[in-house]
């Protein structure tokens, strides 16, 4: 397999570091800030030449934060023909340039045990977007190291990563506001933290069973206005700091139960009204 240059080993460049080690890409380059981190990514990784200066090879996965891309692009040093893509969630192609082909790989995992990420990688979706070429190479590279590629439009990255923020950092924090209304409710913080976790493990799998939007359930989708009246109403009184987002996502929620083909159009009216309510007394 190709030589893998990996630029700015931290969690998530030493996590597929390994992984590409362990699939048989040759390690290269394993760049850092400073000799000594470079030297403890490799050691990680297993293999790869530690140093400081931005040199590719003839796959370069640029791992660095967002705002540092382009600066790492321009500097970057690759062979004629090497393949370079980065790992950021909203931004393509564009940003690596002058180089091509170059492209972008973003693996839907949290990185922040690198080892751990390692060894659960398999099956991981993994965002591919870029120039022809790279496309190729990155959807090998996917599936080399066990994981899953997903071809994103180009020019769409943001909403592909808008999207992974919903199914991800809003369910923890739509979970949060569910542990401060328990809270409010009289549920103590713990009681209340294994209930609503047990609740929405119960909602992903059968998110996994049934698929979407089949998988809705509550009173937005059996059409009960009345009951999301008295939530709105209460939210309006008792957490008037939620009772925006309860409407934002009860109007999402319409939509998928007029898909899922549980409620008509007269219900999704009457829905829709009772989820105004409580925010008009903010």
């Amino acid at each position: 397999m190709k030589e893998l240059a990996i630029i700015g080993a931290g969690k998530a460049g030493r996590a597929l570091g390994r992984l590409a080690r362990a699939a048989g890409y040759g390690i290269g380059p394993v760049v850092c800030r400073t000799r000594a981190h470079a030297e403890a990514a490799a050691a990680f990784i297993g293999g790869g030449r530690a140093g400081t200066e931005p040199v590719g090879a003839a796959l370069t996965l640029v791992c660095v934060p967002d705002g540092a891309i382009g600066e790492v692009a321009r500097a970057l040093k690759a062979p004629p023909g090497a393949v370079v893509a980065h790992t950021c969630g909203r931004l393509g192609a564009e940003a690596l340039r002058p180089h091509r082909p170059a492209g972008a790989v973003h693996p839907l995992r949290s990185f922040g045990d690198p080892a751990r990420a390692a060894e659960l990688f398999g099956g991981t979706a993994c965002a591919v977007e870029g120039d022809p070429a790279a496309v190729r190479e990155l959807e090998a590279f996917v599936r080399a190291v066990g994981g899953r590629p997903l071809r994103v439009r180009a020019g769409r990255k943001a909403l592909y990563h808008a999207g992974a923020v919903f199914a991800s950092n809003y369910v923890a924090a739509a979970l949060g506001a569910g542990l401060r209304l328990f809270e409010k409710a009289g549920v103590g913080r713990e009681e209340a933290r294994r209930a609503l976790g047990a609740l929405a493990e119960g909602t992903l799998a059968n998110v996994a069973s049934v698929g979407l939007p089949e998988a809705l359930t509550g009173p937005v989708e059996r059409g009960d206005a009345g009951t999301v009246r008295a939530h709105a109403e209460a939210l309006a009184e008792g957490a008037p700091g939620l009772a925006e987002a309860y409407a934002a996502l009860g109007r999402l929620a319409v939509k998928m139960a007029l898909e899922k083909g549980s409620i008509d159009a007269a219900a999704a009216r009457r829905v829709r009204a009772a989820l105004g309510r409580g925010t008009s007394r903010r």
